[in-house]
């Protein structure tokens, strides 16, 4: 990466002086966004693209995510990722979690013991709950048989837009 931008400082300075001694205007900065676009296609084309900017954060990349530590909020965009909701614990209090997948895939493992209400919000998308309902626009609930709203219980709010998740319980896969 350094050297790619070590390469368009060198264009650029060797621009600056063709345009000083010789007057010819080079378009310096369309020719550094275009290298810049082609050295991302490249990167994305050969894999060597992608990263993860949180632990609960997937951009252009896949990756399991929440097995060891439980996050409240899991993002998706551009990539794929693995889920895994199993090991949260609601014995104390209610447990929120938020899952938003843009132009991507996913799919959330969840613990059957646990009570549980999904809420998924899909825009031109697939949603597929542990009861094999399919929302593909729209809002879609669902309850686990165990729920209550009295109890503690798991509430999972899933937003997708252009992409796909898929909601299992362990006993259903």
């Amino acid at each position: 990466m350094t050297l790619f931008w070590g390469v368009l400082l060198i264009i650029w300075g060797l621009s600056l002086i063709i345009k000083a001694i010789f007057k010819i205007d080079v378009p310096v900065f369309r020719i550094i966004f275009a290298l810049f676009i082609l050295y991302w296609g490249l990167k994305l084309l050969f894999g060597g693209f992608g990263f993860k900017t949180s632990s609960n954060t997937v951009i252009f990349n896949s990756a399991k995510l929440g097995s060891s530590k439980f996050k409240n909020e899991y993002n998706i965009i551009f990539g794929s990722s693995e889920i895994d909701l199993t090991n949260i614990d609601i014995s104390e209090k209610s447990v929120y979690a938020n899952a938003d997948i843009i132009f991507g895939s996913a799919v959330i493992h969840l613990n059957p013991e646990i009570p549980t209400i999904i809420k998924v919000s899909t825009v031109f998308a697939e949603g597929k709950l542990p009861d094999r309902t399919v929302g593909v626009f729209g809002d879609t609930v669902y309850k686990s048989d165990n729920f209550s709203e009295e109890g503690n219980h798991l509430t999972l709010k899933v937003d997708v837009v252009f992409g796909s998740v898929k909601i299992v319980d362990r006993m259903r896969i």
